[in-house]
């Protein structure tokens, strides 16, 4: 009868041990980095200033590609139409943070020639959230005195 007893409080101490037991959150899948969690395409409406004159632009697709973990490459649309048209301009080198669900992208200023061998410069900054990108950037491009300022929100495709 005491052994009965000992395998009986045995048996029931294994079973309230692995039904009391649970997994803890401590072991959570890494987080994905701000870089990689929003390369892809961006889809939407931009809207450019020259001297207080607007123009929008329907359906423009924007690319941002990771490049590592903190930084990634913004492809700004082509846009305009001749002979004002503007070819698309990659701008590398956009360092990127995460807090509290929105993805920042610092202020980058590049300069360099398109293919055709036309100069400009660059200022870019914008934020991701939900899967909506939100961006500015001012275009110096050619021998165009004034900058274009630029927005778009646009969402991933």
């Amino acid at each position: 009868m005491k052994s009965f007893k000992f395998f009986f409080a045995t048996f029931m101490a294994i079973v309230c041990m692995t039904t009391f037991s649970s997994c803890g959150d401590d072991n959570d899948e890494p987080a994905t980095p701000a870089a990689k969690n929003i390369q892809g395409s961006y889809k939407g409406d931009m809207e450019c200033s020259v001297m207080g004159s607007a123009s929008t632009f329907e359906d423009m697709t924007f690319s941002v590609t990771a490049t590592d973990d903190s930084t990634v490459a913004v492809v700004l649309p082509a846009f305009g139409e001749a002979p004002m048209a503007l070819p698309s301009i990659t701008i590398t080198g956009v360092k990127v943070t995460e807090a509290n669900g929105v993805v920042t992208m610092t202020t980058t200023e590049v300069s360099g020639q398109t293919d055709a061998g036309k100069s400009y410069t660059c200022t870019l900054s914008g934020t991701v959230e939900n899967s909506t990108l939100n961006i500015k950037f001012n275009l110096q491009y050619g021998a165009m005195p004034m900058p274009m300022i630029c927005s778009s929100t646009a969402q991933k495709q």
